[in-house]
């Protein structure tokens, strides 16, 4: 069934980012393994949009926030930049005071 967007679904994948690589699993296939120094990241409002060996990924994730402070993003679309906002704030209001 086409998502919301027009589009059709995509694949759902697992992102690990271990020991400055990026791998991408869907299930136990393992998809790709790249440096980061090699990883071209956007975060834009539809998801992180990635330039690897000249192909363009697009990642919705469930944890936007989490992933760009993960990866170290440091632009990102103003309702990414939002989101990201919104998430640190929860986090701190979530955290016992001292």
């Amino acid at each position: 069934m086409p998502h919301e967007s027009g589009r059709e679904p995509g694949l759902k994948v697992v992102v690990d980012l271990i020991d400055e690589k990026l791998e991408i699993r869907s299930g136990p296939s393992l998809i790709g393994s790249w440096p980061m120094s090699e990883v071209g990241i956007r975060g834009e409002d539809n998801g992180f949009h990635l330039r690897i060996e000249g192909e363009e990924l697009i990642l919705e994730m469930d944890d936007d926030p989490g992933f760009a402070l993960a990866i170290g993003l440091h632009s990102a679309s103003p309702i990414m930049r939002r989101r990201i906002m919104a998430a640190l704030h929860e986090d701190d209001l979530a955290e016992p005071a001292g």
